[in-house]
């Protein structure tokens, strides 16, 4: 027996799932539930496409997964719940449904919305925060920053080193790092002819060039996304190593083009590409103190939750907790106040996220 006919489009797959809904006795959806679950598919499938080139009915459990993972969910009520969470779990059963009805009309073989894409392993274990040996741990499996660096040191490793110290030791989120493009870094050495960008050596920079913090300016859906930070002294020289071995590559340098571009120099890193660059390091590094399924979910949001807990730590101010990390109200630091500890003291393991 011959399958039935793909729809024609991922809007006719909506169309029919809601039509079953409706026919169902308790099944209707109210017309604000109906359009926002149609926003909700279309995000979905328009990403599917734009990421991966593959369209909704091939698509695979780490595309689902990467997709959830960068969420940039919108300021809701205050407080008391984790937003990005609860929006993360809403789109997860949203989609999962879909599929399933898809599934039954013989549309996909398979749910790819299953338990490797969601982005927690239970309700009650939605990300780690790790304490502060593993932290150190983490932080010295990342060589220090050379700039500029060493010729024969290959440029994906000089991109990487700065894509992981911009998670630990300044929490930017997988959007902001997908996004940053070159113009978005600040700094005396960098300069631009005719549009094009140019980081000058620091043996001729101009004078007063060399020794300041790089600054990024960072952008978002929230108001309190839009913020310009310093970076700390080693994530500078991170970055200030990757321009300068990006440069050598032939790939545009005005300022609208990608910071981070991928292996095959086309374009933006993906949100699945920078979960896997920091799950890697992760699992290279904590690997053998922990289960598998400990560290399976420990991703960007991981670090930058960790990162946070570490300034808390230190004392910083929590209004410039609140300005560095893009968040609008102190109540985002509440679930992570708990995993506060001494520098010199161990707990284990966290399980919660802002």
């Amino acid at each position: 027996m011959s399958k039935p006919p793909l729809p024609t489009s991922a809007e006719a797959v909506f169309k029919a799932w809601a039509l079953e809904r409706a026919a169902q006795p308790k099944g209707g959806l109210s017309p604000r539930s109906l359009a926002s679950y149609h926003s909700l598919w279309a995000g979905w499938t328009e990403h599917l496409l734009s990421q991966t080139a593959r369209p909704w009915n091939e698509a695979r459990s780490p595309d689902v997964r990467a997709y959830l993972e960068a969420l940039n969910p919108r300021a809701q009520a205050r407080g008391l719940v984790n937003v990005s969470t609860v929006t993360q779990r809403r789109y997860y059963r949203v989609l999962k449904k879909i599929y399933a009805f898809a599934q039954a009309q013989d549309w996909v073989e398979g749910n790819p919305v299953d338990s490797e894409a969601s982005v927690s392993a239970t309700e009650q274990m939605d990300s780690l925060v790790f304490h502060a040996i593993d932290w150190d741990a983490l932080l010295q499996a990342v060589p220090p920053p050379i700039d500029p660096p060493p010729a024969d040191q290959p440029w994906l490793d000089v991109r990487d080193q700065a894509i992981l110290r911009l998670m630990m030791q300044s929490a930017l989120t997988v959007a902001e790092l997908a996004n940053l493009d070159i113009g978005d870094v600040q700094h005396p050495r960098l300069g631009a002819t005719r549009g094009v960008a140019e980081l000058w050596p620091a043996e001729v920079a101009p004078a007063g060039a060399g020794g300041p913090a790089v600054m990024l300016d960072l952008t978002g859906a929230r108001k309190a996304q839009d913020r310009r930070i310093t970076l700390p002294e080693d994530v500078s020289t991170a970055v200030l190593a990757w321009l300068t071995a990006r440069g050598t590559l032939p790939l545009p340098q005005d300022a609208g083009t990608p910071l981070f571009v991928s292996r095959k120099k086309a374009g933006r890193l993906t949100p699945r590409a920078l979960f896997h660059l920091a799950n890697r390091h992760v699992s290279n590094t904590l690997g053998p103190r922990y289960p598998n399924t400990v560290l399976a979910h420990a991703g960007p949001m991981t670090l930058r939750n960790s990162c946070i807990v570490r300034w808390l730590d230190a004392g910083v101010p929590e209004h410039e907790i609140l300005a560095r990390a893009g968040l609008r109200e102190a109540q985002a630091l509440l679930r992570l106040r708990k995993h506060v500890h001494a520098a010199d003291q161990v707990d284990d393991l966290a399980d919660e996220e802002v």
